[in-house]
């Protein structure tokens, strides 16, 4: 294509109202769905404890907290088989439809969690029961967050992917928010209260957030290059095939990626505020702020940050974050570990800025993988890397805590994952912005 078409196509992609209409729907419908996976995770995260006491017998102890947050990372051990069905779907019949299935499977089994009887009615069955229903979200999240990534890039317009990109990835945190408050709202009205029942209300709420997900996602067309790869008879049969055998250097540094990314994020969202309670001394309430405030500012800074992406190219940011998550971890925890309140949130601001650096390159592996094979591309190495990394960040610190008695090993284990995937990020992160434009080095 010459240069005067690509600026034809630029020209209209600027300009048109109803392009800038339908991607302004799939940018809400596509945030929809991963708000929902958010705000259940993190309720997940924010009531272990409550969990833990309903869900498990009074004698397990101290055990009782650990068995929660292993439910918490065994929901992502189903991810990669969502990751593998979600993401061939999308890539054979399109992102829309496995879009949709993914919010509603999401959204039936966040509210079941809320109906569930407890420990007290039914013993043994109340915890496997939920197993289930944690199995059932993990595996409808495999397609969530990379798919709606997908769905929403690909209805961007050139020059602003990037941006698009930051706002997809800040939805994770703009479901976190309401999930922390909705938490604080029904605790406000008692512990006794919190624990007889106050504690199923927000994951009922997830599931009717759900439902308004997946009729917006219905109302919304096709993408663009899906559309173009299926007009053109281009798509691929076994998606995942070729790219194991075409691709496979961009899935293991995708994978790399996502590992690092993940243990960063569910350290802050599935570990951080159990962590304030018990190795700083601060009240439930006072963590579960702290927590919530640093979710509020990571939200622009997504957005910054994946602005900035447009304009300087896909690499400078990221490499500044991998080379952060390798210096700031310790410090942060260590005055985490004072209990005062101003050295918390100094430190909780810190972690948040380079988590949101290191969430820039999340176009950029999405730009590594070809149009026909994407949404597989970007669901598999994601998948695989929560389900082995960030899934088990809660339960590997808590673990680490306990067996060394040492409240900094948790940062040594942040640590020690970001040195390993530094040398490999530093590289394997493509920079796929090309003469002033952000067309992808391959479709």
């Amino acid at each position: 294509m010459t240069g005067a078409a690509d600026a034809r196509i630029e020209s209209l992609e600027r300009t048109s109202p109803e392009r800038a209409r339908t991607r302004r729907k799939a940018l809400i419908a596509g945030a929809t769905g991963n708000i929902v996976e958010w705000f259940d995770f993190t309720i997940y995260g924010f009531s272990a404890a409550v969990l833990a006491t309903v869900f498990f017998p009074a004698e397990f102890g101290s055990g009782a907290l650990l068995a929660t947050f292993a439910l918490y990372g065994v929901a992502f051990l189903a991810r990669p088989a969502g990751g593998v069905v979600f993401g061939r779907l999308g890539d054979r019949f399109g992102r829309r439809g496995s879009l949709s299935l993914a919010i509603t499977l999401m959204g039936c089994s966040t509210a079941a969690i809320g109906l569930l009887p407890t420990y007290a009615s039914i013993g043994a069955a109340a915890p496997l029961l939920l197993l289930v229903c944690r199995l059932v979200q993990g595996f409808s999240a495999g397609g969530e967050y990379t798919g709606a990534a997908t769905f929403v890039v690909e209805h961007a317009p050139y020059h602003r992917r990037g941006l698009y990109a930051g706002i997809i990835a800040g939805s994770s945190f703009v479901g976190s928010i309401p999930a922390t408050i909705t938490v604080l709202t029904f605790n406000s009205v008692g512990t006794e209260y919190f624990l007889d029942g106050g504690w199923r209300w927000p994951f009922i709420i997830g599931g009717v957030v759900a439902i308004a997900g997946l009729f917006m996602r219905l109302a919304v067309d096709e993408t663009p290059a899906f559309t173009e790869m299926k007009e053109k008879e281009a798509l691929l049969t076994r998606p995942l095939a070729d790219l194991l055998r075409n691709h496979w250097r961009s899935l293991v540094a995708a994978f790399v990626y996502f590992a690092s990314l993940g243990v960063a994020t569910h350290m802050l969202i599935g570990y951080m505020p159990t962590f304030l309670t018990h190795a700083a001394g601060v009240s439930s309430t006072a963590a579960l702020m702290l927590t919530s405030g640093a979710l509020v500012l990571a939200v622009p800074l997504y957005i910054a940050f994946g602005a900035t992406v447009d304009r300087i190219g896909r690499r400078p940011l990221v490499r500044i974050g991998m080379v952060a998550s390798v210096l700031v971890a310790v410090p942060s925890y260590v005055l985490i570990g004072t209990g005062n309140i101003v050295a918390i949130a100094g430190a909780l601001i810190v972690l948040v800025i380079v988590q949101s650096l290191l969430a820039s390159a999340l176009l950029a592996v999405l730009e590594m993988m070809p149009t026909n094979a994407r949404f597989t591309g970007t669901a598999l190495p994601y998948n695989l890397a929560y389900a082995l990394f960030a899934g088990t960040a809660p339960l590997v610190c808590e673990t680490l805590v306990n067996s060394t008695g040492s409240n900094l090993s948790p940062a040594f284990y942040a640590t020690a994952v970001a040195s390993i995937a530094l040398p490999v990020l530093w590289r394997g992160i493509p920079e796929s912005r090309i003469a002033g434009t952000d067309r992808p080095l391959h479709s």
